[in-house]
């Protein structure tokens, strides 16, 4: 088994390295790195190393290999808070990363014994998809406790790379388990860098932009060209709700950062890898619909008949799932609580965005049912098979 997963996690860092230096050299589409030999050979060594996705699997009668993803079963998210999906020791661990827990209070838990295709997903698809062209010196401020102050948030661990990683001096944190957000710091923050003439780059979840609004008084910012700002996460019940396109303008008006370099970030605990926003920062003017999310070539988006569990086409709503190759020690292939569209991109368009991409998602919300019917009776007797271990 380690052997085997060891040529896997080499593997994928060949395919993701190939596909980043596709991507940022703009070659043309015939060269484009294809994984799907990849997909199953990932999906048959967690079919046969991964007891609890095996399990899946033959309860579905897939019980020898597959031809193509579509042959194998993904996972309803909600097994993560089922079951332990990870089949190493957890002395092993390294991260543990959990989810807010708002529904029903049980929280998903994602295990990680390496952190290297972690790391290399945050990197590559954000220099990608946001950032080729930086300010030089840009400032990355975080509205968002480190992964010091909570180490089991995998948001928090995103934007801890980006502060260390990317963030030029004076980047910080603003924002802690113990205080909440610190305003009148960020502030003098936003202000300093402002009259130095550096770049910033905002980076939280929605209540916490609406907590900084609320709390600005009369303070207005005008942040120096090229500032940005990520947008990510939702509301968990902390503050009131305000409507996307409403928070954004606000947040313009008042930081002074230009409606085209606000974007949003598509993510989730159970996932290793993330999506972005189509924006200015990546494919430059004229803009398509607001709230199209396109991914790095490794996370593979599909949406599915919830009734049925077939995959629907292109411009009908679905239940929104994916093949993430770098969920190599845990579920791979996952069913999300979340619906949306696969919308075609036009040829011009897809020609302007990285990695051309044919199809961007949109998100329409939370499914009512995160365990689809057609999964139901199979879900419940697996169920049964973890309960009994």
């Amino acid at each position: 088994m380690e052997t085997r997963r060891f040529e896997l996690l080499q593997r994928i860092s060949d395919f993701m390295f190939s596909s980043f230096q596709w991507t940022t050299a703009h070659a043309p589409s015939s060269q484009t790195p294809q994984m799907q030999s990849l997909i199953v050979d990932i999906l048959e060594y967690q079919r046969t190393h991964h007891p609890l996705y095996g399990r899946y699997c033959a309860l579905h009668g897939r019980t020898t290999r597959g031809a193509s993803l579509l042959d194998y079963p993904p996972l309803p998210v909600e097994s993560f808070k089922r079951a332990d999906l990870c089949p190493f020791d957890p002395t092993l661990n390294v991260a543990e990363f959990r989810s807010s827990g708002t529904t029903e209070g049980v929280k998903s838990i994602h295990r990680f014994r390496d952190l290297t295709l972690l790391q290399k997903s945050i990197t590559y698809a954000f220099t990608e998809l946001i950032s080729r062209v930086m300010p030089a010196g840009m400032r990355f401020f975080s509205l968002m406790p480190s992964s010091e102050n909570n180490p089991h948030s995998s948001l928090g661990y995103m934007l801890s790379f980006f502060v260390q990683c990317f963030g030029g001096p004076g980047s910080d944190f603003f924002f802690t388990l113990e205080h909440g957000l610190d305003v009148d710091r960020l502030c003098d923050a936003l202000q300093q860098a402002q009259d130095e003439g550096v770049a910033v780059h905002l980076m939280g979840p929605a209540f916490s932009y609406v907590e900084l609004l609320d709390r600005l008084g009369d303070r207005t910012f005008s942040c120096a060209p090229g500032s940005r700002l990520l947008e990510t996460g939702g509301y968990k019940g902390r503050v009131r709700e305000v409507p996307k396109s409403e928070l954004r303008d606000a947040l313009s008006a008042r930081l002074g950062i230009p409606r085209r370099a606000i974007y949003g970030e598509y993510g989730m605990c159970e996932l290793t890898s993330q999506g972005y926003e189509i924006c200015h920062l990546n494919t430059g003017d004229p803009l398509p619909d607001e709230g199209l999310f396109i991914f790095p070539a490794w996370l593979k988006c599909l949406v599915f008949n919830p009734e049925s569990m077939a995959p629907v086409l292109p411009g009908h709503a679905g239940q929104i799932g994916f093949f993430d190759a770098c969920n190599l020690d845990s579920a791979a292939y996952i069913l999300t609580g979340d619906l949306g569209t696969m919308i075609a991109l036009p040829d011009e368009l897809q020609n302007r965005l990285p990695g051309k991409p044919k199809y961007a998602l949109k998100l329409h919300g939370r499914a009512p049912d995160a365990v689809p019917k057609g999964c139901s009776m199979s879900w419940d007797e697996w169920a049964r098979h973890v309960n009994r271990g």
